[in-house]
């Protein structure tokens, strides 16, 4: 099975990197200035999957004809997945199969837009990733296994293929019937999680304090509002019984973790807000439901991004 990894940085080379190691042919699709020292140097990884260096990964800075692949990982930012699927069309088959591990709630809707629903499969990935220089990817923590679902929540041959193979290579991963839930389970943790380690400059556990997880407790306490009006089933009855969940098993293995949106902002590059508590906030206009808590984040993450891109060189 031919895998071709779209937008190759730390989560895509993590996985695309695990995957050539494994026997398996990748293609990484990236920038050319993170793909140049992978192409000369190989690929490290390091961390909790082990410590490896691939040698030969085959690079590009964009999908040609010649690559051809069976599957597809999506693991550009969330405001990038039209383009991308885009850029994939002339180059995948009408058997292709692509993949969103992205942050956010929309991507599968956006892929299944264009290639059609049978073509398109959903990911939760709750690990992190950091690239510490280009071709070094360090995975640093895990709280759950990847989750791998069909859209309409069949198991099928397929699925179980490429779980089997992530498995073998080392990528700890689970084939679910309701890939779904797992989506919106991981984007209210995103949303809680994430732009505050962003705004405070902090990592996860620091956000056990008592008063930042009172506004985690309002940022939860109107997604499940939302969720409710939209009529998505989740796998906590109410928010405080999420929010013990985030306490007790979800933060402990991931304290230590600074969120994507904080390096993003650190380097003054956009961040995926608008797929995260923004889509609790888009949802709350459309059912009349105020969401004061979500949008002020928004307007403090988006107040960051302006900030700090004016400040840059």
């Amino acid at each position: 099975m031919r895998f071709l990894v779209m937008g190759a940085g730390a989560l895509g080379c993590a996985f695309g990197g695990m995957l050539a190691d494994g026997g398996y042919e990748v293609v990484l699709i990236g920038r050319e200035r993170y793909m140049r020292p992978i192409k000369e140097r190989g690929l490290k990884i390091t961390g909790i999957w082990g410590k490896r260096i691939i040698r030969d990964v085959v690079t590009a800075s964009k999908p040609e004809q010649e690559h051809r692949p069976d599957v597809v990982l999506l693991t550009t930012k969330s405001f990038d997945t039209e383009r991308a699927v885009m850029d994939l069309k002339p180059v995948i088959s009408r058997d292709t199969i692509v993949i969103s591990l992205q942050n956010g709630i929309g991507n599968e809707e956006i892929i299944a837009r264009h290639l059609g629903e049978g073509r398109t499969m959903g990911g939760m990935v709750i690990t992190g990733f950091e690239m510490r220089a280009p071709g070094e990817v360090e995975v640093t923590v895990s709280a759950d296994t990847t989750k791998i679902g069909e859209l309409d929540g069949s198991i099928t041959e397929r699925l179980e293929e490429i779980v089997a193979i992530f498995n073998d290579a080392g990528i700890p991963a689970e084939a679910v019937n309701n890939i779904n839930m797992h989506i919106w389970a991981k984007s209210l943790y995103n949303a809680a999680l994430n732009p505050l380690s962003a705004i405070f400059r902090v990592n996860y556990g620091r956000l056990l304090d008592s008063n930042a997880f009172a506004i985690i407790r309002e940022i939860i306490k109107e997604a499940f509002e939302v969720a409710a009006a939209e009529g998505i089933k989740l796998f906590w009855d109410d928010p405080e019984r999420y929010l013990d969940h985030l306490k007790n098993s979800l933060i402990p293995p991931t304290a230590r973790h600074r969120s994507s949106m904080l390096r993003d902002i650190e380097r003054g590059k956009k961040t995926e807000i608008d797929f995260l508590n923004g889509v609790f906030v888009r949802l709350g206009r459309k059912h009349g439901i105020p969401t004061p808590v979500n949008e002020t984040i928004v307007r403090s993450i988006r107040f960051l991004e302006g900030l700090l891109q004016s400040q840059m060189p």
